[in-house]
């Protein structure tokens, strides 16, 4: 194993499944040992597809990516306690997302508010979070009609696939639409429309990342594998300026693109190509945010939906929908290259991962 590994701490897998299987792991991680060690799984949680990791480390909230929740239309979000120490998970109580198959979900910086995008039903909900970290019912949905984008066996309807916060604005990828919306919260339960970013047709909006230390963003385009890069306004307006390809010159197979992160001194952007089948590596300019593709790294299975950057950026975790492995990539800090370590862990589709209580090993 590489010797800048630093870190060790929880890790929390979804994946997709059925109620009577577990699809939530609360998991040992040792970054020196190149390890992850399963001690808890956790069942009655369909297809819980994405996680969050409330800012103070002692929730976490799971959305049931389902078209219906019992007798009601929808999924649903299910809220839990970290134990201290362990990081154990305890069923709080579970609510409504208002939209069927949520893919989402955000915790806003001051554990207020739950956030998830609702891809089939096409609209983001706001659920605020009670003191003992229960959720409360939805306060605000929001579905915005747009003409649609130009891929008519993916584009048929709107499509929220992200929601995620940047300072005092929520944003919202409308994949169906080539739209991101951005929004404000008003009086700690509304989401208010403040503007919309419109992308080139057929690229699919999946997630996006925003520039600790520049007014930039990057946005994961889906459906044609490319990332734009967006400049971010005082008022939160986005404004594109480049677009370039997750892929190598020459491919021309069928390929989804998926995630996407920087690294944390932000000199790095990776993102995943399933089909592909690869992390993508760029390295961004310090002095305008511009992305140059410098690796394509095989992710060593087959559909990595989600990875994980380690907090010091010398690690990376793959998670391989398809062929259910989570793979270990060492990073070299100086260059932003990675470097496969092999599969760490088989687990059924794993679909997110993340962090939770974790330590630096010296």
């Amino acid at each position: 194993m590489s010797k800048n590994q630093t870190f060790a701490g929880t890790l929390y897998i979804g994946s997709y499944g059925a109620e009577s299987e577990a699809t939530i792991r609360v998991c040992d991680f040792d970054g020196a040992a190149g390890t992850i060690t399963v001690k808890q799984e956790v069942t009655k949680v369909e297809n819980a597809s994405y996680l969050a990791v409330d800012p103070s480390g002692r929730h976490l909230y799971a959305v049931s990516e389902t078209g219906r929740t019992g007798t009601e239309a929808g999924g649903s979000v299910v809220s839990f306690a970290v134990e201290e120490g362990s990081g154990h998970l305890t069923e709080l109580n579970r609510q409504l997302s208002h939209g069927a198959d949520p893919c989402y979900i955000t915790v806003d910086a001051l554990n207020k508010t739950a956030l998830v995008a609702n891809y089939t039903g096409g609209n983001a909900s706001l659920l605020p979070i009670n003191e003992d970290g229960t959720i409360a019912p939805a306060t605000s949905v929001v579905r915005e009609e747009a003409p649609l984008g130009s891929n008519t066996a993916r584009q048929e309807a709107p499509h929220a696939h992200a929601i995620v916060v940047n300072g005092n604005y929520v944003y919202v990828n409308d994949l169906g639409t080539d739209l991101i919306h951005t929004f404000k919260i008003e009086e700690g339960t509304k989401l208010v429309k403040q503007s919309s970013c419109k992308l080139h047709s057929g690229a699919g909006p999946r997630h996006i990342v925003f520039h600790k230390s520049q007014s930039n963003a990057y946005v994961m385009n889906e459906l044609d594998s490319t990332i734009t890069l967006l400049r971010v306004s005082e008022s939160g307006e986005l404004t594109p300026v480049q677009t370039v390809s997750a892929l190598p010159e020459g491919f021309s197979g069928y390929n989804d693109a998926a995630d996407i992160h920087l690294s944390p001194s932000g000199q790095y952007l990776y993102s995943s190509n399933r089909g592909h089948n690869s992390i993508a590596v760029f390295a961004v300019d310090q002095a305008d945010g511009g992305l140059t593709l410098i690796q394509n790294a095989s992710c060593e299975g087959d559909a990595p939906r989600n990875f994980l950057v380690l907090p010091d950026g010398s690690q990376l975790l793959v998670a391989n929908q398809k062929t259910g492995n989570i793979v270990l990539f060492s990073v070299n800090q100086e260059t932003g290259l990675i470097h496969s370590e092999g599969t760490i862990l088989e687990v059924p589709s794993p679909v997110c991962i993340r962090l939770g209580a974790a330590k630096r090993l010296g």
